[in-house]
């Protein structure tokens, strides 16, 4: 029996990560698209409508850092990139053909909102999944920390940088939905075992 060749076993390897490095691309890429389609779907809480799309958006968070986990830092930003301009590019489609007005300036926040928060939620995660053994509690507060992040620039940018008097309730309100929702997201970070590295 032939044994395989220490080049072969990398070129294989190459291509293993090459198609998941896609296939976290298309996940990341529809699960921006689903929550953007939410977009306009909101909750009456506490006399505060709150959007699906905030409320889920710690999922993106879990779904990017576990292609870091998984692949690397490098194919994790691909993979957002490809999101971000997936986003863009979704948004100004259903904007343009859907609603009857476009509205550039609803779509270059969302996506100026969300591509920031990826990318500092992927740098601070990266840096303590190689500097260390990513302890829960730094994955819980990476994820409510990029909550935070996220929705202080869509919700200045939304409000037009006016803060009106539900706004302090709504933020504070959907930060503490998302962070239940980043604990159990966090517990199941844990879970997933560290990939291949480059």
């Amino acid at each position: 029996m032939a044994r395989k060749s220490i080049e072969k076993i990398k070129e294989e390897q190459k291509i293993t990560i090459r198609q998941l490095s896609v296939a976290y691309s298309f996940l990341l890429s529809a699960m921006v698209i689903f929550l953007y389609s939410t977009h306009n779907i909101n909750l009456n809480l506490y006399g505060v409508d709150v959007s699906i799309m905030n409320l889920l958006f710690p999922l993106v968070f879990f779904l990017s850092c576990v292609t870091v986990k998984e692949l690397g830092y490098k194919y994790g930003l691909r993979a957002v990139i490809i999101s971000t301009i997936v986003l863009f590019f979704y948004g100004a489609f259903c904007n343009f053909f859907v609603t009857s007005n476009f509205n550039i300036y609803s779509i270059g926040v969302i996506t100026l909102a969300y591509f920031t928060t990826q990318s500092i939620c992927l740098s601070i995660y990266n840096y303590f999944l190689v500097y260390s053994r990513l302890p829960l509690l730094i994955v819980i507060s990476n994820y409510v920390f990029s909550c935070l992040v996220y929705n202080m620039i869509y919700m200045l940018f939304n409000y037009k940088m006016t803060v009106s008097g539900t706004f302090w309730l709504e933020y504070f309100l959907v930060v503490l939905l998302q962070g239940v929702l980043a604990v159990v997201l966090a517990i199941f970070d844990s879970i997933v075992e560290r990939g291949i590295d480059e």
